[in-house]
């Protein structure tokens, strides 16, 4: 995300060496070189690299409900209690990111954000990244998370780890504020992350990502498009070609099309991704899944036009609920025997959640959760709540959330939320305050496009 929302990623390790960065001359044609990833040692933040071992997440031991249940709405389970556990530890020369989605990627809670602004610059001399990300070891959760590694280049600072096309690194490079040769100066593409989904059976990462075009001196942005870039061993991320012959080839779905890309979950053989489409002070989601094998294969997804059926037709999916501001990052609880998808509605700074038998619904009303933090001012809201299902404990039943929350100008922090759920029925012992909504927030993406590429 940026300051707003969100983007796509890809890590797989830490970095020594150069990185092709935003500004950067290009290194390669739409991938990135990640020297040492996998059998490293770990490294502290700041100096060194990290590899991933261990055991695959959202490989949902979960396929889909019985046939029973998928046609109907489940009773809402409440929530028992929640605790407020501070906010994220990250790196202290970070001032602050959204984005937040986060997966077990063989063995720690891999984590990618959007635009990163922070205390040092890095090795082009920007204190700015477009994306960033980071790693936690440790899935304990109850006494807090700690990403306690970051991707780095090689001056030590945090880096972008999506690459760029040549001829988007050659655009970045001549319009660079440190030594612009073309205007406008500033002008850039960027990209932000998305949701990220280990697929242990082909040993790769899929990292989801959103493409903008944006120049200091026109607000808001213009989309590009949004695809899928691919993590994988033993040291490379790679944005696959998509749409041959075009300007964006990597582009899985252009501007004008809905990306599915705020939210992501496997059930089975099949990979769902969520879909938000703005409507007036809320977001409409939908919903489109495709074989897991085939995930980088548009001609194989479908989409869902209600009533049980499926429609090769993007034009044919259907609303399936309303949901969340910047993320709706669904996941599967085996306790509730339901998913979940726990978000900050439009403009407002409280929690809620949904649930249903199946990825595509029907899903729940919305319940409440907790009351979000306020911001620093009235201007500002509370945005991209989601669950870290990783860290989860009693198989489910306990969820770790975070949100972004505005501290000040380009500044954010990530409140950290243990929430117990319960079995439906069972009475709640507490209940948290709800707050009024808050007013937009300057810094967080909304979906409207301004201006044009140029």
């Amino acid at each position: 995300m940026g300051f707003g929302i969100c983007v796509i990623a890809v890590v797989l390790g830490g970095c020594g060496g150069q990185l092709q960065g935003a500004s950067s001359p290009p290194l390669q044609n739409g991938s990135l070189m990640l020297p040492r990833v996998f059998g490293m040692p770990p490294h502290p933040n700041r100096r060194g690299s990290h590899s991933l071992t261990g055991r695959p997440l959202r490989s949902l031991a979960a396929t889909s409900a019985s046939a029973a249940d998928s046609g109907r709405v489940p009773p809402i389970p409440p929530v028992v209690s929640v605790t407020d556990l501070g906010t994220v530890t990250q790196n202290p020369v970070i001032y602050g990111r959204d984005g937040t989605f986060s997966a077990l990627v063989q063995g720690v809670s891999l984590w990618t954000f959007g635009d990163t602004p922070m205390s040092v610059p890095g090795k082009l001399g920007d204190y700015w990244d477009d994306n960033s990300m980071s790693w936690a070891t440790n899935l304990d959760a109850s006494h807090g998370i700690v990403l306690n590694h970051d991707l780095l280049d090689d001056t030590g600072a945090p880096a972008e780890y999506l690459p760029y096309l040549l001829w988007e690194a050659k655009y970045n490079y001549a319009h660079d504020q440190h030594h612009c040769t073309q205007k406008p100066c500033g002008a850039e593409f960027a990209m932000w992350d998305g949701p990220v989904i280990y697929d242990a059976a082909r040993s790769r990462v899929l990292f989801f990502y959103y493409e903008l075009w944006r120049t200091p001196n026109k607000s808001g942005w213009t989309s590009v498009g949004s695809g899928i870039a691919v993590g994988s061993p033993p040291h490379r991320i790679d944005r696959p070609v998509e749409n041959p012959g075009s300007r964006t080839p990597t582009l899985m779905w252009g501007p004008k099309e809905v990306a599915y890309n705020c939210g992501a979950v496997v059930g089975g053989k099949w990979l769902y991704g969520y879909g938000c489409v703005n409507g007036f002070l809320i977001m409409n989601v939908q919903i489109a899944r495709v074989p897991l094998a085939a995930a980088l294969d548009k001609s194989q997804w479908t989409y869902y036009a209600g009533h049980g059926n499926w429609s090769a037709n993007p034009k044919a999916a259907v609303t399936i609920f309303t949901g969340g501001a910047a993320a709706n990052e669904v996941f599967y609880s085996p306790y509730l025997g339901m998913y979940v998808d726990v978000y900050n509605p439009e403009l407002n700074n409280d929690l809620y959640y949904r649930v249903s038998y199946t990825p595509w619904g029907p899903w729940s009303d919305a319940a409440f959760v907790a009351a979000g933090a306020a911001p620093y001012q009235k201007s500002s809201v509370d945005y991209a709540g989601q669950a870290h299902v990783e860290f989860a404990q009693g198989d489910g039943q306990i969820q770790y959330v975070t949100y972004a929350h505005p501290t000040g100008f380009l500044r954010e922090d990530l409140p950290l939320l243990k929430v117990v759920f319960g079995k439906p029925g069972e009475r709640a012992t507490s209940a948290p305050k709800r707050r009024s909504p808050s007013a937009p927030n300057p810094l967080r993406r909304s979906l409207s496009r301004h201006t044009s590429l140029p």
